[in-house]
């Protein structure tokens, strides 16, 4: 039996690479991996396919700042060597910021995943200031539900948002509205930026169209016993 080794790679997604998917994106790190002469462990069975394992999909046209896939290679190498290889062959926005090496015991990245942090920027219009933007953001956060309708499958279903949204903070700096979520992710459910950011327009007043923001996912998050953690430290 070989002996894999298991890399967690920490990596950025943002300028023309907002918008490819999250199937080109894996496309993108087979492709790129490939080129970097990696050893890349592969699955067994009449379609292998490399054992890449990413945090959680980012929608497209949305940028990730600090996201996180763990691979196995089939002949351990320098960290910082793995690091160097990718970042030469990745396209364009796509930057690898550190690597390490992990326990081939260590959990699932999806499986572990339970918060995630954004910011949504916006050019601001005239006339809309801080104390409306804090208002909204506080009667928000003073709601003990938010229900929405998702369409499911082709099924539409009722999903309370409020329990999934932990935290929203923002600020008006003069053209500019910047807004913060700490918002549900993982395998428990999942609060979509954008949903947050159409509830603030449509029923707190903000007077910019969900589409107009961009939005970063900035950080990943786990449970730990003293709070959260990064995917990082895990």
């Amino acid at each position: 039996m070989r002996t894999l080794t298991r890399y967690r790679v920490k990596f950025s997604k943002d300028g023309p690479a907002r918008f490819s998917s999250h199937l080109d994106m894996v496309r993108f790190f087979d492709r790129s991996t490939r080129r970097a002469g990696l050893p890349v462990a592969f699955s067994e069975g009449f379609n292998p396919h490399p054992k890449f394992s990413f945090a959680a999909p980012l929608p497209v046209g949305i940028a990730g700042m600090d996201e996180y896939m763990d691979m196995d290679l089939t002949t351990s190498l320098n960290p910082e060597e793995v690091a160097s290889r990718l970042n030469t062959n990745l396209p364009e926005g796509y930057k690898i910021l550190d690597v390490k090496q992990i326990s081939d015991r260590a959990k699932n990245l999806m499986a572990i995943l339970s918060r995630a942090s954004y910011r949504a920027i916006a050019e601001n219009p005239q006339g809309y200031d801080e104390v409306m933007l804090q208002a909204a953001l506080a009667e928000l956060m003073a709601l003990e539900s938010i229900t929405i309708i998702r369409e499911v499958k082709g099924k539409r279903k009722e999903v309370d948002l409020r329990p999934g949204i932990f935290r929203l903070s923002g600020g008006v700096m003069g053209h500019i509205i910047e807004i913060n979520m700490e918002l549900l992710i993982g395998s428990t459910g999942n609060v979509r930026p954008e949903e947050v950011l159409n509830i603030l327009f449509q029923a707190g007043g903000i007077p910019v169209h969900p589409e107009d923001f961009q939005i970063r996912r900035t950080a990943l998050y786990t449970d730990g016993d003293t709070g959260l953690i990064s995917l990082w430290e895990v």
